[in-house]
């Protein structure tokens, strides 16, 4: 009998770099796919809020809304009053349990969060090459793509099209690193630019990445070790997802991870058989 490849999705890939269990999991109960963070709304809501921020920074960057409000934070205001009443439409399902009053107090503090903070808004303004072509050109929002040969799929933040080249732009929440990006982030932009490369058949350079809480809009080369840790990386999941169990990861961050239990069970259970940790 020939058993199928698995598809694997980039999101797997970067699961894959936080722990890998979290995909064993993930692929058997598929209705916490997308669940990562146990009994925590508000962490939710936050990041879908400077998610949708990202995704609408150009306005603020380029002051759309600046013939009709003068000042700079009213315009931030303006554009933010939008984010905030579009959230709930753009991201139903994920927000369809919340509480109104929940939702409403998160996003209220996230306007005033970033209106009153000037440093913030000071770097979001910044000259800056990634807003700048995102101004001009736009950018095709959560680009789908899917490749036969690596049975490979995912949707890439933004995809900004260029006379001479497509760019690949992710939006991270957490925290940036003091300089360049996160080992990680390099590995999921290698592995969106091997998505392009097989659907628009060019050659992809570089991508860049915003950590948007920091304002920091980084730009990263597509190098060559990057790429083959996305395609090394794709072996170790499809491993996973075809039954394999594997270990966790030494900085897996266990205490709000939703499938603890589970993992925790069957540690038990495989040290019992086995006479060791696992």
């Amino acid at each position: 009998m020939v058993h199928e490849t698995p598809k694997v999705k980039v999101s797997d890939l970067t699961q894959y770099g936080i722990c890998p269990r979290l995909v064993y999991f993930r692929a058997r109960e598929p209705e916490h796919a997308e669940l990562l963070i146990s009994g925590n709304e508000r962490i939710m809501i936050e990041r879908i809020l400077w998610k949708e921020l990202a995704f609408n920074l150009h306005k603020i960057y380029g002051c759309e809304v600046a013939d009709e409000v003068a000042e700079p934070e009213k315009a931030a205001k303006s554009v933010l009053d939008e984010i905030v009443d579009d959230v709930e439409h753009i991201y139903k399902k994920e927000l369809d349990a919340v509480a109104e009053s929940v939702l409403d107090d998160e996003k209220r503090e996230f306007v005033c969060y970033i209106v009153e903070d000037e440093e913030w808004l000071s770097k979001a303004r910044a000259e800056n090459e990634l807003l700048e072509l995102q101004q001009m050109l736009g950018y095709d929002r959560e680009h789908a793509m899917v490749s036969e040969k690596l049975r490979l799929n995912g949707s890439v933040d933004k995809l900004i099209t260029t006379e001479n080249e497509l760019i690949p732009c992710m939006i991270k929440t957490g925290k940036s690193p003091e300089y360049g990006v996160w080992p990680n982030d390099r590995m999921q932009l290698a592995a969106y630019a091997l998505l392009i490369e097989e659907t628009f058949e060019t050659t992809v350079q570089r991508g860049f990445v915003e950590y948007i809480r920091a304002a920091e809009f980084r730009e990263s080369p597509i190098r060559r070790k990057d790429r083959a840790r996305a395609l090394q990386t794709l072996k170790h999941v499809r491993r996973i997802k075809s039954g394999a169990y594997p270990d966790k990861s030494v900085n897996a961050p266990c205490a709000n991870c939703v499938f603890l239990d589970r993992c925790d069970t069957r540690i038990t259970l495989l040290s019992k058989l086995l006479g060791k940790n696992v």
